[in-house]
């Protein structure tokens, strides 16, 4: 038992790989092999027992059964050799008997695992379900841990006929809606005790109720001795789980330790580690005397994150070292918690065993170990870690988020951003200050990080985003935003332009060149056929989020017609209003009616590349005609009637800020007089990414010279920020030129509970001139 008794040093984090929410599956055996002692053997996972052949999976849990032991010896299991090792187990410890225990390994890249035996025997190893990304909020589901809730004990009919279970005997159990599991759970991690067995060994295997039982065992001591086995298995959908019993009789005992939720309704996410974590052998340390409670810290120990980080659980191998007369079990609970009635181990005199345990750690980091035996050593070693960290926190003084400040504050404002130590090696988080290149800070592995950040004395709407990805591919976002300045005062433009010439069925909206108009504002419009407003409007139309596309029909071609729009938006309490002056266009039914590509596009060359683009695109973008919605796993939820739209027909003026704000997004636009070229900005709105899970995905800016009959596309992006500013140019603009331009953005994002995919697009079309006025 040499490599038993090696220490591990102290060490940074000790992740070996990435983890992430757990899938369960119903169960497949991927190994049945001689194992030589001391030898590491290569398993293939991936692609095997339900375990994706993606690259997605990180880690797998997994049951291993050692028979025909010809010695004790202790399992090891790795990702790779360039990996620490983690103890899965002691396997032959009542007598060389067949032994079972659960263990959770980090997948390498290839999707293989190494699994060495100190000794020569038999290895079985049985899949009991992955731990992968979760982007696209499908699969369930974050771990609830808990002190652990005896559920089932078949000694006296808890849960269960009084009644042992004789071999090929099943018993089905009710999970879901007990002892605080809900009814949806997906999976449970139970330990399961073999309790007064037979004269034989036995096995017992664990399914979803009404499924088809697996072939995956867990190998139980006979002769009368208790074994504990943990067990990840997946619920019914009525949250049932059964037990099978095959070659001896036991009673059943059956103790909660946690669950994993539904999908999309949260819970920590796991990443797998290694190292020892406590040895009462070691020097400073004590064995364990009879009826003795200790207080073990186990945050900032072997590589575990410190408390704070998001840690609420931890995944130990947990060894009895039974060196004198008598058997005995111990029970392992969070520090100053009541000590549950549970039993985390059971061995007999004289012998080693394991127990694999998922165990929550008290506010303190630490975990109480309980011995109800004589004296007796105990070892923890890590197999990993459940985590859920909490948002960075942005504080800029008394200024709380969505704040407006009609007086501009002198000077600026100094914020600062704090983020909870990592959970995982190289932890990093990115902020954005408006529309400045994002920042990557690495996070601290033993205390909080704190960032200042100044937010400028300009005027307008400002925003600092922060986002940490998570250890199951999701995005956690963190906002604060406030506007500057009386948005209401702003100067202000209408569209179609006063005494300009317009299509028959344009689209009526108002923008702002310096303080933009909050998102969420409604709009009122009114147009007439005459200058005397004190008629009746012809049309109108109050509640809007954007502009308003007056239908087809609704004006006549060759006329003049008048109008004006109100803006009213509350910010931080207090209510703005902008209502615009009385305005006029000319209709002309020649004049185009949408920004986008144009409806003759497809005779259009292949688009070359924009200014801001790195590879070639054909792909050619129309204006939707749907709003932009959440696609959800059954319906799709429309969020909003608008998406943002800029310019229509209009003449683009030079050394002008165009700035076009709805409900789900911002555009802006703006042409150096003399430049060939119009930067633009755009992005989705704070109050449209709320619920946001993922990167931000753009498509690219792609536009249309209707003169030239030429087209240019931008690269596609990828950013953190659900509210990152994409921007770039659209190049070669020639005076006079007529210009239709589409872009697209998408990411993941949760609605009452519900994930689903989110997008707004923008679109317009204008003529380029050098007026500025």
């Amino acid at each position: 038992m040499g490599s038993f008794l090696a220490a591990t040093p102290a060490q940074a984090l000790s992740d070996t790989g990435t983890g992430g929410v757990f899938v369960p599956v119903a169960g497949a055996r991927i190994v049945d092999s001689a194992m030589t002692g001391k030898q590491w053997k290569t398993v293939q996972v991936a692609g095997k027992g339900g375990v994706p052949s993606d690259g997605s999976a990180g880690a797998v849990s997994v049951v291993a059964t050692l028979i025909g032991i010809s010695k004790q010896g202790l399992l090891t299991g790795r990702p790779n050799a360039d990996k620490p090792s983690t103890t899965m187990g002691i396997y032959g410890g009542e007598n060389n008997q067949n032994t079972s225990f659960s263990a959770v390994l980090a997948v390498n890249s290839d999707g293989t695992i190494q699994v060495s035996a100190e000794t020569n025997a038999r290895l079985l190893l049985d899949v009991q379900g992955y731990y992968t990304a979760n982007t696209d909020g499908t699969a369930p589901g974050g771990f609830v841990p808990m002190n652990g809730s005896r559920i089932v004990d078949t000694r006296n009919g808890t849960g269960a006929p009084k009644a042992a279970l004789t071999s090929g005997k099943t018993v089905d159990l009710q999970v879901g809606g007990v002892a605080g599991v809900p009814k949806d759970a997906s999976a449970v991690i139970v330990n399961m005790i073999a309790a007064n067995t037979g004269s034989t060994s036995g096995y017992f295997t664990p399914y979803p109720t009404g499924s088809t039982r697996p072939p995956n065992s867990f190998n139980y001591a006979g002769g009368g001795v208790a074994t504990s086995m943990q067990a990840q298995v997946k619920l019914s959908s009525a949250g049932k789980l059964t037990v099978f019993n095959q070659d001896s009789t036991a009673d059943l005992v059956l103790e909660v330790q946690g669950y994993f939720t539904a999908a999309g309704r949260g819970g920590a996410v796991f990443t797998p580690g290694a190292g020892r974590a406590y040895d009462t052998r070691t020097s400073g340390n004590t064995v364990m005397g009879k009826n003795e409670t200790r207080s073990i810290q186990i945050a900032g120990k072997a590589g575990v994150p410190v408390m704070g980080s998001g840690i609420n659980a931890v995944v130990l191998t947990l060894t009895a070292l039974k060196s004198t007369a008598g058997n005995g079990n111990a029970t392992v609970w969070a520090d100053g918690t009541t000590r549950p009635s549970t039993t985390s181990i059971n061995f007999d005199e004289t012998t080693i065993r394991t127990n694999t345990i998922t165990v929550p750690l008290g506010a303190n980091g630490k975990v109480s170990l309980n011995n109800v035996a004589d004296a007796t050593n105990y070892v923890f070693d890590v197999q990993g870690w459940y985590s859920n960290p909490s948002p960075a926190v942005i504080q800029c003084g008394s200024i709380a988020p969505g704040a407006w400040l009609k007086t501009i504050p002198s000077g600026g404002v100094d914020c600062t951003i704090t983020a909870t130590p990592a959970d995982r090696s190289g932890e990093s988080i990115t902020l954005m200050l408006d529309q400045n290149d994002p920042v990557n800070v690495a996070l601290s592995e033993t205390t909080k990080t704190s960032i200042p950040v100044h937010v400028p004395d300009t005027p307008g709407r400002h925003l600092i985003s922060v986002n940490r990805d998570q250890a199951d591919g999701t995005v956690m976002s963190g906002a604060w935003f406030a506007t500057f300045g009386d948005w209401t005062t702003s100067s202000y433009q209408v569209t179609p332009e006063d005494g300009s010439t317009s299509s028959a069925a344009p689209s009526l909206r108002i923008w702002t060149e310096d303080s933009t108009i909050p998102n969420d504002a409604t709009y009122v419009y009114k147009i007439w056929d005459t200058l005397d407003t004190t008629a009746a409007p012809i049309a109108s139309q109050d509640g809007l989020q954007g502009g308003w596309d007056l239908p087809a029909g609704l004006l006549s071609a060759n006329k003049t017609y008048y109008w004006s729009a109100q803006a009213t938006a509350t910010l931080d309490g207090q209510q703005g209003q902008l209502t615009t002056a009385l305005s006029s266009f000319t209709t002309d039914s020649s004049a185009p009616d949408q920004g986008g590509a144009p409806a003759d596009a497809d005779s259009y060359p292949a688009p070359t590349d924009g200014d801001d683009t790195a590879s070639p695109s054909t792909a050619t973008f129309r204006r939707s005609t749907i709003s932009p919605s959440v696609q959800l796993a059954s319906t799709t939820r429309l969020m909003h009637t608008a998406s943002v739209p800029g310019p229509v027909g209009e003449g683009l003026r030079c050394n002008k800020d165009y700035n076009y704000s709805t409900f789900n997004g911002e555009l802006s636009l703006r042409r150096d007089c003399g430049a060939p070229r119009v930067k633009w900005g755009f992005r989705a709105s704070v109050i449209f990414c709320s619920g946001a899970t993922s990167k931000t995905h753009e498509t690219g800016m792609q536009w249309w010279d209707h003169t030239s009959r030429t087209s240019a596309k931008g690269s596609p992006h990828d950013e953190y920020y659900c509210t990152y500013w994409f921007h770039g140019v659209m190049s070669n603009i020639q005076v006079g030129h007529q210009i239709s331009y589409y872009d697209y953005i998408s990411f993941r994002k949760t609605v009452a509970g519900r994930p689903g995919t989110a997008w707004v697009d923008c679109s317009g079309i204008f003529i380029v001139t050098n007026r500025t006025r």
